[in-house]
């Protein structure tokens, strides 16, 4: 197990002493086992958000939780209805690694035709690789496996920040970007305005370069 870093100490430290608790090495190994392997962000994050709401000391599952943790897999079903996206290989899908892995053993069934079959082989290797994962207390992780059909990219990636599976910040990492601001306002420009807007924008222009402009 790796070393107690001093960071993790700082936060653990100061919720034992914000709720009057006595540290001592158990209960921070037991912590540490538990809550360590999460990003320290995370962690310090957690920790504030519970110290508005409650006046007791945080259990390392009421930590986990507020992370986003191995409570809060998606259920056999959800991850079903994502994993089957990727049967088509235009699509461009937002899973976690769990789901990723089981659809890798589930696929090959799928394709030789018995969906019924893929669904059941995907829901065994899922639950068992979730039960793996809340073992060791790992965070949940969601990545995007772009598909081939690039003009859908977008739709998908906007509907797991709407749905709370990517946050803005990780989307726009995925999110096609313009070259630069002119592009970008030509792009909306030709998808936007009107025939008459178009002509009436022409004629500004053309009365710019001529210098004469009629009031």
């Amino acid at each position: 197990m790796a070393k107690i870093t001093d960071e993790f100490l700082a936060v653990i430290g100061g919720l034992l002493e914000l709720y009057g608790q006595q540290a001592s090495t158990t209960k921070v190994n037991i912590y540490w086992s538990t809550v360590g392997q999460y990003p320290i962000e995370s962690l310090r994050k957690a920790a504030n958000v519970w110290v508005r709401k409650s006046e007791f000391m945080p259990k390392p599952a009421d930590l986990i939780k507020l992370m986003g943790g191995a409570g809060n897999h998606l259920s056999p079903d959800e991850a079903w209805s994502i994993a089957i996206l990727a049967s088509d290989e235009t699509n461009t899908v937002v899973w976690t690694n769990e789901i990723a892995k089981a659809w890798s053993q589930a696929e090959i069934v799928y394709c030789n035709g018995d969906k019924i079959g893929a669904r059941r082989t995907f829901i065994e290797a899922y639950e068992r690789l979730v039960n793996e994962s809340m073992m060791y207390c790992r965070p949940i992780e969601f990545f995007v496996s772009l598909g081939n059909d690039k003009s859908r990219r977008v739709d998908a990636i906007n509907h797991a920040v709407f749905t709370g599976l990517l946050t803005k910040e990780r989307a726009n990492y995925y999110l096609p970007k313009p070259e630069n601001t002119i592009s970008m306002i030509e792009y909306k420009y030709e998808q936007s305005v009107s025939d008459k807007s178009m002509s009436h924008i022409a004629n500004i222009k053309q009365m710019l370069k001529t210098g004469y402009v009629s009031i």
